[in-house]
């Protein structure tokens, strides 16, 4: 069976898609062989390390090498923001992987509240307003994105700046 993931959009020759954290336990080993049968060859883990260790996952870098997947840690405080210099940089990196046809996986705990904010970012790359950005995630994911309404205005802020520098 293969794990659950949500394509949130294609860009250009990639995709981009969300998911709640890893499933951990008896069958981790089988989570991570889904994952590359998914094709996603890049997996963005937002969790902090106390959460990946506390969740079962402390092997997740692990398990993606094994698996051909890239692994990237960026750990954000459950409801809490990012840098923002930091996040736009991560999101700019991201949206290029993306056009040059990788296909990234983003999660924290449940998906929702930094993946939500981290994939918004991503999606500001490619000229969709914040607004738009939480709409697509969140009808991708099936639940309303993100957690707070500091995360909301902080993807709005980021939007406003980017719209005066056009």
């Amino acid at each position: 069976m293969l794990p659950t993931t949500y394509k949130v959009i294609e860009l250009e020759n990639g995709t981009l898609s969300v998911m709640a954290k890893p499933v951990p336990g008896e069958y981790i080993d089988e989570e991570f062989t889904g994952f590359a049968r998914l094709g996603i060859n890049k997996i963005v883990c937002l969790l902090e390390d106390w959460e990946q260790k506390e969740l079962g996952l402390a092997s997740e870098e692990k398990l993606c090498h094994k698996n051909g997947i890239e692994y990237l840690s960026f750990p954000i405080q459950d409801r809490g923001l990012p840098s923002t210099e930091l996040a736009i940089d991560l999101a700019e990196t991201l949206y290029k992987e993306i056009c040059e046809g990788n296909h990234i996986s983003i999660h924290c705990r449940a998906g929702i509240g930094r993946t939500g904010i981290i994939a918004g970012a991503i999606l500001l790359q490619s000229g969709i307003s914040s607004t738009e950005a939480f709409d697509l995630v969140s009808k991708a994911r099936g639940v309303r994105v993100p957690d707070t309404e500091e995360q909301v205005n902080w993807l709005a802020s980021i939007w406003a700046k980017y719209q005066t520098r056009n």
